[in-house]
């Protein structure tokens, strides 16, 4: 999760009152926050990566305000006098532009709007693969703004932060951003740009801003810019942008602006139109555990900046906040109702349950897994423990199987878009960030996967052992003579019993029997997938069905 850091004095100044230490434990939990750090004027948290619109101290202040009986900041949109051009780009197609105007800021504001501007483009914009932030000092422009591509070496500015003019292509090799993040342009013939109707260079998109037009304390009024591969994905980033920046405007004064495309498209910006979900009662207080009236679930909304219009008394129409990237449906609303009635309050009628007869005792597959836990780290293995999502590519088209896996809807990040089904591909991407770093890698994992039913059946969800091995010689008598010791240890009867899986070398590819039931595989890693990766030496990797495991061994 993205940390951020704010000044408390700021965040008093946001506010219009001052806080105090308990009043920072107490209200940061309201907006899903955990405190990392408070000190003295510094406050430092963790905020949930679906919430971008808290990823400063502008957000922040404006989801604290309600819970601290603050009044919010009214804004007001309005049609810009700045208008926006494009040209073709397929690369990167879309460019989106916001104003805001009546600005005051410090150098403590113009650090937040900088760090919600790498947030955003870091988590939402994929490290600037998928879409990048930009911010510009308006009265050092001359609209209107066009988004074009440049050639990259009789085109020149200067560099943010740099001293002199160079190419683009120099700020490519020479900026510290163009070698962070040059490839994502690198292989263009012309470069995009976002430029002035003087021909003055305001971005290299989507590496480096330019000098002349930066945001600093004497700013103010503010032009917003997002390039992207995605036309929602750059607006969403402009609204959240241009409505955290407004918090600091004395006028409130948020500017539409219209962006010309090559095809007659019109890329306004930032969104004004929220949208609308119905709530029913009954399924909220069937979801939460509650008994809560319309009226009562209508207040508790407010303190997220719902509005409510229509209530019946069974069901709510509400408008979901324009900066709420994260809501969806019915269910993240009443996440929100939870969240103002208090988790403690959820969890009151536990106190009312009769007392247990009997002790608690740990399930016979977490013992199992232990055991095996404590096998490995006595052999001088590491464990490693990777998320249960993750993504098609990782799971599946790498090793070229022709599976299924349980997929997400809509999924707020190109990494996690479904349920994994095994976890060799989470050891192989745990062996490629360790490659450079240490000669030999010995890990573990012990997991769940999720696996499709047949036909509609139920899902299939296994407790797994993974075990992946990796140094100069490493081949598949490492994996085999590994399996063969902890199955002694366990005191089950195996066999090996050479197969072939597509992702590993023939001949080099062995499936473990117990009891005469298929329990797992040794295989080594194909080359090619090796290669791909930057991977030196050779990958072994054993992975045992812990789940059928003990059956088997509980038969005996």
């Amino acid at each position: 999760m993205p940390t951020i850091r704010v000044s408390i004095r700021d965040l008093e100044r946001l506010l219009g009152k001052q806080l105090s230490g308990e009043d920072v434990k107490k209200y940061l939990p309201f907006l899903k926050c955990e405190i990392e750090m408070l000190e003295n004027d510094l406050l430092e948290y963790e905020a949930n990566h679906d919430r971008p619109d808290i990823f400063s101290a502008e957000g922040l202040a404006r989801g604290l305000r309600p819970f601290m009986g603050l009044a919010s900041k009214e804004l007001q949109f309005k049609p810009s006098s700045v208008k926006g051009f494009a040209e073709d780009i397929p690369e990167r197609p879309y460019v989106a532009l916001a104003v805001v105007r009546d600005l005051s800021l410090d150098d403590e504001a113009v650090r937040q709007i900088m760090q919600l501007q790498e947030k955003l483009a870091s988590t939402y914009g994929r490290d600037r693969r998928k879409a990048s932030i930009g911010v510009y000092d308006l009265d050092k422009i001359t609209p209107p703004v066009y988004y074009k591509l440049a050639d990259p070496d009789s085109t020149f500015f200067i560099p943010l932060e740099a001293s002199r003019e160079m190419s683009l292509r120099k700020a490519l090799e020479e900026t510290k951003q163009g070698q962070l993040y040059g490839y994502i342009i690198a292989g263009m013939r012309k470069y995009p740009v976002l430029a002035d109707s003087t021909g003055q260079i305001l971005s290299l998109a989507p590496i480096v801003n330019g000098e002349t037009s930066k945001v600093d304390v004497r700013t103010r009024n503010i032009l917003i810019d997002s390039t992207s591969i995605d036309k929602e994905t750059a607006i969403n980033l402009v609204t959240i942008m241009a409505l955290n920046i407004a918090e600091r405007s004395s006028s409130g004064i948020v500017e539409i602006v219209e962006v010309s495309t090559p095809t007659g498209e019109k890329i306004v910006s930032p969104k004004t139109e929220a949208q609308i979900l119905v709530l029913n009662v009954d399924e909220v207080n069937g979801l939460l555990g509650t008994r809560l009236e319309a009226d009562d679930i209508a207040q508790l909304l407010r303190n997220h900046y719902y509005e409510i219009i229509q209530n019946d008394g069974k069901k709510l129409k509400v408008k979901v906040p324009l900066f709420r990237l994260d809501v969806k449906s019915w269910v993240d609303v009443a996440e929100d109702v939870s969240i103002s009635l208090g988790y403690h309050v959820l969890g009151a009628e536990a106190d009312s349950l009769p007392p247990s007869t009997h002790p608690g005792r740990i399930h016979p597959i977490e013992a199992f897994s232990r055991k095996i836990r404590d096998i490995l780290i006595g052999m001088g293995y590491t464990e490693v423990s990777n998320y249960i999502m993750s993504n098609e590519f990782t799971q599946l088209t790498r090793f070229g199987l022709k599976t299924s896996m349980y997929l997400v809807s809509n999924p707020k990040s190109e990494r996690f878009t479904g349920l994994r089904v095994w976890l060799t591909p989470g050891l192989l991407d745990a062996v490629v960030e360790n490659s450079s770093k240490q000669s030999v890698i010995k890990i573990f994992e012990v997991g769940d996967v999720i696996m499709p039913g047949e036909g509609e059946g139920e899902p299939v969800v296994e407790r797994k052992l993974g075990v992946a091995i990796s140094h100069e010689k490493s081949t598949l008598t490492d994996g085999l003579s590994l399996i063969a010791s902890i199955f002694d240890l366990i005191n089950a009867e195996y066999k090996f019993l050479r197969d072939k899986n597509e992702g590993f070398l023939e001949e080099r590819f062995t499936s473990i029997y117990v009891n005469g039931e298929r329990v797992g595989f040794v295989g080594e890693i194909h080359p090619k997938i090796l290669y791909e990766l930057g991977v030196a030496n050779p990958v072994v990797v054993a992975e045992v069905s812990l789940s059928k495991l003990i059956k088997l061994i509980q038969q005996y």
